[in-house]
C-alpha cells in the first residue's frame, strides 16, 4: 500500500454493498489507498439480487475471482416464459453465448458481498462499518469528507477522490446535490424467499404468465425460491402494508391455475419499481456508482450486474490517474461510456417489466403470438441472451470512428485459448490480469523472421515510454520463438482463437484495456500509429499527469 499522511487516503468509497467492495477492491489490488466505509453496523442479511450474469463473471475473471462465484453459486442456462397456463414455455438460452460463463448464476448477493469483502480482507483493507458521512466539500486537489463514528466523534479526512456507492438513497448524491430523475412505475409487486413445493428445474427461472397477473419463480437457496409477482387484484395495497404469506400463497395459485405450497418464509414485502437515474454520474472529484446512479425494475436481474461494472470500469481508471500513469481527462469516460449504459438498460428493463404487465386481454393475445412465433428464431434468442447477459454491451458510442476490421475500439474482448511454453494452458483474460493495459502483436511464424525487427522495436518504444502502464505480447500462429528474444512474452493461438475472435492478422496490433475492452486496432506493425494512440491515453514515465 502507498504510504500517505495521517488522516488522508486516496480514495474514499462510501457503501460496503457489492458495488462499493468491488471499488474498493480494484483499487486496492493498483496499489491505491483506499478506505471504506458503511453507515450500516452489520451487513444485510437479506440478498435482495439473486442472479450474476455473464459479463459481470467475466469482469469477475480478470479479478482473479470467477472460480470462487461459480463454486458457490449454480448455473441457469437461462429464462422460461410460459405465457398461458398450458403447452410448452417459451425459452431464452444462454448455451449458444461466446463466453466461459454462458449460463445466468444463481448466487445469493451476501455470498457475492463475502466474496469480495474476503478479496479487500487480503489486502489488508479494513470494512469500517458504523461510520456515515456526513459531508463534504471539495478542494482543488481533493475532497474533505466529515465522518461520524458510531460514538458519535467526528473525523475529517481527506481524500483525493470520493466514491458514492451507497445505494438508493445515496447521501453522496444528496450531498452533491443530483436530482434522481424519474419515477415509480405502476404496478405495486409482491416478493417473498419462500420455500416451495413445485415441480421445477432448480437451474432454471420460471416466468408465469395470466389474466390475473406475473409470478417469476426463481430456486436460489436450499428449498428456498424467490417469488416475484405482480397481481392486478392486489394493487390496492400500501407499500408498507406488511405482505402475508396466505396473500402471496393465493397470487401465486391463482396466477399459475394450480397449488403451489409455499411455507417458511424468510422474507415478504411489497415493493414498488422505480425508474431513475441522474444525469451525470460523476461531479468533479466525486463519482456514483450502482443503485446510487440507476434504480430500474429487477427484471432479468440488472441492477447489481451494473453496478459491479460500473465499478470495473472507474477502478482501473482511478488507479492510473493517480499512478501517474494517464491524464485525469482519462476519468471522463466514467460518464460517456457508463451513463449511456444505464439509460440503455433502465428502458429495457422498464420495457421487459411493461410488458409482463399486460393488463389489455388484446395485446397480452398479441404478446403471446408474437413470443412463441419470434422467440424461438434463433436470431432473435442471440439478441435477447446477449443483452441479458451483458456480452453485447460496448462502448463505441465512447469511441466514434476508432479502430480498424470487425473489433472497434469500445468493444468487449472476448477470452480466448493461447499456449505458452512451460504452462499447460492459458488463457486471454488470465494474462489481462496484470494492471495496465495489454499491447498484442500477431504475427504469422512464416513471415515473422522479416518482422522480427519492428515488431522488437515496437515493444522496446512502449516499454521504455511507458513502463508497466502497458505490457507488450506476441501473440504467433504457430511454432515456438523464444521471449528473450522478442523482448516480450510469447503466446501461440493454438486453435486460432485470437485471429478468429478478435479479427487479428499478420500485422495486427491490438491494445486492449484492463477491463477487458478493445481500447485501439491497427494492421500493421506501425510504430508511429502505436505511438499515437498511447499519447492520447496515457502520461510517459517521468512525466506529470
Amino acid at each position: 500500500m502507498t504510504n500517505i499522511e495521517e488522516g488522508m487516503c486516496e480514495v474514499l468509497v462510501v457503501g460496503a454493498g457489492p458495488v462499493g467492495l468491488m471499488a474498493a477492491g480494484e483499487l486496492a489490488h493498483r496499489g491505491v489507498a483506499v478506505r471504506v466505509i458503511d453507515r450500516e453496523r452489520t451487513r444485510d442479511s437479506l440478498s435482495k439480487a439473486l442472479v450474476v450474469h455473464a459479463r459481470t463473471l467475466e469482469i469477475m475473471d480478470l479479478a482473479g475471482l470467477a472460480d470462487e462465484f461459480v463454486k458457490r453459486g449454480y448455473p441457469a442456462p437461462g429464462l422460461d416464459v410460459s405465457l398461458q397456463r398450458t403447452g410448452k414455455p417459451v425459452s431464452v438460452n444462454m448455451r449458444h453465448l461466446d463466453t466461459r460463463f454462458p449460463y445466468m448464476l444463481v448466487l445469493p448477493q451476501r455470498q457475492t458481498e463475502e466474496i469480495l469483502a474476503g478479496r479487500l480482507e487480503d489486502l489488508d483493507v479494513p470494512i469500517e462499518r458504523g461510520v456515515e458521512l456526513v459531508d463534504f466539500s471539495p478542494g482543488q486537489d481533493h475532497v474533505v469528507a466529515t465522518l461520524r463514528g458510531e460514538d458519535g466523534r467526528e473525523e475529517p479526512v481527506r481524500a483525493r477522490y470520493l466514491i458514492g456507492a451507497d445505494g438508493s438513497h445515496s447521501s453522496v448524491r444528496r450531498l452533491v446535490n443530483l436530482p434522481f430523475d424519474g419515477r415509480q412505475l405502476d404496478s405495486l409487486v409482491l416478493i417473498g424467499d419462500v420455500k416451495a413445493d413445485v415441480d421445477l428445474v432448480r437451474s432454471r427461472i420460471t416466468n408465469l404468465t395470466s389474466s390475473r397477473g406475473f409470478v417469476s419463480l426463481l430456486p436460489f437457496l436450499g428449498e428456498y425460491v424467490r417469488v416475484f409477482a405482480v397481481d392486478f387484484e392486489r394493487q390496492n395495497h400500501a407499500r408498507d402494508d406488511a405482505l402475508t404469506l396466505e396473500e402471496l400463497q393465493d397470487t401465486v395459485n391463482a396466477i399459475a391455475g394450480r397449488t403451489i405450497e409455499l411455507r417458511d418464509p424468510m422474507w415478504l414485502t411489497r415493493y414498488v419499481a422505480p425508474s431513475r437515474q441522474v444525469r451525470t454520474i460523476r461531479a468533479g472529484r466525486v463519482f456514483l456508482a450502482g443503485d446510487a446512479t440507476h434504480a430500474h425494475s429487477p427484471a432479468a436481474g440488472q441492477g447489481m450486474n451494473m453496478g459491479l461494472q460500473d465499478a470495473a470500469n472507474l477502478g482501473w481508471k482511478l488507479a492510473m490517474v493517480l499512478r501517474g500513469q494517464a491524464p485525469a481527462s482519462l476519468l471522463d469516460t466514467f460518464d460517456s461510456e457508463r451513463h449511456p449504459v444505464h439509460t440503455s438498460v433502465r428502458h429495457g428493463t422498464d420495457q421487459m417489466f411493461r410488458l409482463f404487465t399486460l393488463t389489455n386481454p388484446v395485446l397480452r393475445l398479441a404478446r403471446s403470438i408474437v413470443t412463441r412465433t419470434v422467440v424461438r428464431r434463433a436470431p432473435v434468442q442471440r439478441r435477447l441472451a446477449g443483452r441479458l447477459s451483458g456480452l453485447a454491451m460496448d462502448y463505441r458510442h465512447a469511441h466514434k470512428g476508432a479502430g480498424e476490421g470487425r473489433m472497434r475500439s469500445g468493444d468487449r474482448i472476448p477470452d480466448v485459448d493461447l499456449w505458452t511454453a512451460h504452462r499447460p494452458s492459458t488463457r486471454l483474460y488470465e494474462v489481462l490480469r496484470d494492471p495496465g493495459y495489454g499491447l498484442f502483436v500477431y504475427a504469422e511464424a512464416d513471415h515473422l523472421v522479416a518482422d522480427r525487427g519492428r515488431i522488437t522495436a515496437l515493444f522496446a518504444a512502449v516499454a521504455g515510454t511507458y513502463g508497466v502502464a502497458v505490457r507488450p505480447h506476441l501473440v504467433i500462429d504457430e511454432g515456438v520463438v523464444d521471449p528473450a528474444e522478442m523482448g516480450a512474452p510469447v503466446f501461440v493461438d493454438v486453435a486460432g482463437q485470437f485471429a478468429r475472435k478478435l479479427g487479428a492478422r499478420h500485422g495486427s496490433v491490438l491494445l486492449i484495456r484492463p477491463d477487458g475492452y478493445l481500447a485501439a486496432h491497427d494492421r500493421s506493425f506501425d510504430i508511429r500509429a502505436v505511438a499515437a494512440w498511447c499519447r492520447s491515453r496515457l502520461v510517459a514515465a517521468g512525466q506529470e499527469a
